[in-house]
């Protein structure tokens, strides 16, 4: 494939990623001045993604996402092997939650942290921001920070360096310095809380989840209303997440380190 094959592979699929919950709505000039792209070779995208209906039209004019996307969450759903190992585990943490609780499992996404599972302990009287699909950024909560925590000093010198406002405004440190301890006190500890940096009146409890090679990418966590737990109920919380944290990264492990069941017609 030629580089000029792969440019116009990759103009075309940045463009479903333009839609998004501030800006639902595209029309093909639009998106054509956006990614600076000529009319003729924007419609021809948006014809390709229209057959196929990763867009679709709308009523009064414009585009929108397509169908194709929901086909896609379902799939991922029923299929993803981390959500078949977490589910059970998640559920069984749940049943000894308080209610209102939310469990969230999470994993880095475009330098973002995204939820992939969420189970909420019945009667919720209000949703939270980490929602399925929703990035989130790193210096935002639990859950983001204790996967910011394991990762590698190169990266959060990168973070850092990229979001040094930011993190100051979230109390993270006032430099690098003091940035970089906080990160190693969370790893020391093996977990991270939070309180209402996220949602008002919520406290996050979340611990890392291990690739087999040792690697963070993923995170486990509890939401929970703040003003319902005490010292005791924390303690009892960070047990909880942190066993079941490292179950889950136990079962992660297996099934990497499982050999690969040998595909038809390969040789023997």
């Amino acid at each position: 494939m030629t580089a000029e094959r792969i440019s116009s592979v990759e103009r075309m699929l940045a463009i479903p990623r333009l839609f998004t919950e501030e800006r639902p709505v595209w029309s093909v000039e639009d998106v054509a001045k956006e990614l600076n792209l000529s009319i003729s070779t924007a419609y021809r995208y948006f014809q390709s993604l229209t057959k196929f209906e990763y867009l679709d039209e709308v009523p009064n004019g414009g585009y929108c996402l397509g169908s194709a996307f929901i086909e896609f969450d379902r799939s991922i759903r029923v299929t993803d092997p981390l959500s078949k190992v977490a589910g059970p585990i998640i559920s069984g943490l749940a049943s000894s939650m308080h209610p209102g609780t939310s469990l969230i499992l999470c994993q880095v996404y475009q330098k973002k942290v995204m939820c992939i599972h969420q189970e909420t302990v019945a009667p919720s009287s209000a949703g939270i921001s980490y929602e399925r699909g929703k990035p989130m950024p790193f210096y935002r909560g639990a859950t983001s920070k204790v996967i910011l925590a394991y990762m590698s000093w190169r990266q959060q010198k990168r973070e850092y360096e990229n979001q040094t406002e930011e993190l100051r405004r979230a109390g993270m440190g006032d430099d690098w310095k003091s940035f970089s301890a906080g990160l190693r006190t969370i790893r020391k500890r093996g977990y991270c809380v939070s309180r209402g940096e996220v949602d008002p009146g919520r406290m996050g409890i979340a611990a890392p989840i291990f690739n087999a090679d040792g690697r963070v990418m993923r995170s486990l966590s509890a939401v929970v209303w703040e003003k319902y737990v005490d010292q005791a109920g924390e303690d009892r919380l960070v047990t909880g997440i942190v066993m079941a944290a490292a179950r889950i990264s136990e079962a992660l492990a297996r099934i990497e380190n499982s050999p690969r069941p040998q595909q038809p017609g390969a040789e023997k």
